[in-house]
């Protein structure tokens, strides 16, 4: 018996439901209830706020069994509850895989480095002007001296040492200041190490907790009796993993990269293993050949993109232009409607997310990589450990890859992930204003 079944009620699932039930009740709600699918309904931004509310306890364990023995007023979150949309928008790309692949920080890293390059180029510029300063200084000083020495014949030994100790004075000054630009270079390039060598730290943490965490996940199966029973309840134990997992935005495509790269490593270690390990090499050089694959598809993803973007300015100024659009003939034609901007909007924002996701892609699989080695290379594990680890990790990354959708789930993720792209859109739009 719970407390309170408010909570439940607007989700519309029971108290003894489970986490999968009501993370998929909530998706189904707030897809029914978003102020962009109700824009006449005054009360849906209300609605869709209460939801949100509903799901930030009852998705938390601890908060929700509070809610259950106390009710609503002890089951607020610490920092209170999140903005309905800012919470509904954080789930793409959400924090359901962090303990399998990390935060994922390439697209944050890439915008931190353009403003690291941008604030040198401000830098190097100022250093020029100020070099160009020192210099015009002391060419000025030289001439001073020059025209003096021109009209004085008679340079007492006392005027030849004030020009000396003029001329050492701005030799002096020209040193500190090249000095100075010197430092200052180094300052900077230091900085941008800083950066860099705080990312290689943190990538290391990183790879080491999940690295810990895939051997406890591993040690489910290969410290128990290791048998057909045990590992039928360790696939069991993950489809259901997996069945949550697969309804995140692109959790799918995040399942399925994860089992190939687990599957992938466990079965070249397996093969070293073999006289030889010539099977081991081959299934390297394919796993590399794929990897220079994806990396050509998210350079090519990236740059339809931006080919896309830039289309679209170019057709915006155009309709803004009191100028008539012709052709390469200079017949007129006519300008790009509203409708038309609109679905060419939508058009590149398809295409930013497919870039985002190749971005991902590519550092979730070298994260994996990293953690894969990791675990089936640990140097403090015996061999049969390791053997073991691989086995358990091929078993991990069949469920994975065997993830599917029933077409009721995929209607719902995508008229979901649609959702949280135009709220990224609007989010993104509201910070350039």
């Amino acid at each position: 018996m719970v407390f309170d079944t408010t909570y439940y009620d607007l989700l519309g699932v029971s108290p003894d439901a489970k986490q999968i039930d009501i993370k998929k009740a909530y998706r189904k709600k707030s897809v029914q209830e978003h102020p962009d699918k109700n824009p006449n309904d005054p009360k849906a931004t209300e609605r869709f706020q209460a939801i949100s509310e509903a799901y930030q306890v009852l998705g938390s364990d601890e908060l929700r069994a509070k809610y259950d023995k106390f009710g609503k007023d002890e089951a607020v979150p610490q920092n209170g509850f999140e903005d309905a949309g800012e919470q509904f928008a954080a789930i793409f790309g959400g924090e359901a895989f962090a303990s399998y692949i990390g935060e994922l920080t390439l697209l944050k890293n890439i915008q931190k480095t353009e403003e690291l390059v941008q604030q040198d180029e401000a830098e190097k510029q100022k250093e020029k002007e100020r070099e160009k300063e020192v210099n015009k200084s002391y060419a000025n000083g030289n001439g001073d001296n020059q025209m003096s020495s021109g009209s004085t014949n008679n340079n007492s030994k006392r005027s030849e040492g004030r020009a000396a100790i003029s001329d050492h004075g701005a030799v002096t000054q020209t040193s500190a200041e090249e000095s100075k630009k010197v430092s200052n270079s180094e300052k900077k390039k230091t900085k941008l190490e800083e950066f860099e060598e705080e990312q290689r730290i943190e990538k290391e943490k990183n790879i080491e907790n999940l690295s810990n965490t895939l051997c406890d996940r591993l040690s489910v199966l290969t410290e128990s009796s290791y048998d057909e029973p045990c590992k039928r309840a360790f696939e069991k134990k993950f489809e259901e993993e997996a069945n949550m997992l697969k309804m995140e935005s692109f959790g799918l495509d995040i399942l399925h990269t994860i089992g190939e790269v687990y599957c992938q490593k466990a079965e070249i270690f397996l093969k070293n293993q073999k006289i030889w390990g010539v099977g081991g090499f081959f299934q390297s050089v394919k796993a590399k050949c794929g990897f220079v694959v994806d990396t050509v598809r998210t350079v090519s993803a990236a740059l339809d993109a931006q080919n896309t973007m830039q289309e679209l300015e170019k057709l915006k100024l155009v309709v803004e232009s009191d100028e008539p659009l012709r052709d390469e003939k200079g017949n007129e034609l006519p300008k790009p409607t509203v409708e038309e901007l609109a679905h060419m909007e939508q058009l590149l924002m398809g295409k930013v997310l497919s870039a985002a996701w190749h971005g991902s892609k590519f550092e979730i699989m070298s994260t994996l990589k990293n953690v894969c080695d990791k675990v089936l290379e640990d140097k403090s594990a015996d061999l049969d450990t390791k053997i073991r680890r691989a086995e358990a990790l091929i078993l991990l990354g069949k469920v994975f890859r065997k993830a599917y959708r029933t077409p009721v789930e995929q209607e719902d993720a995508q008229v979901f992930e649609e959702l949280v792209a135009e709220a990224t859109k609007k989010k993104s739009r509201n910070k350039h204003r």
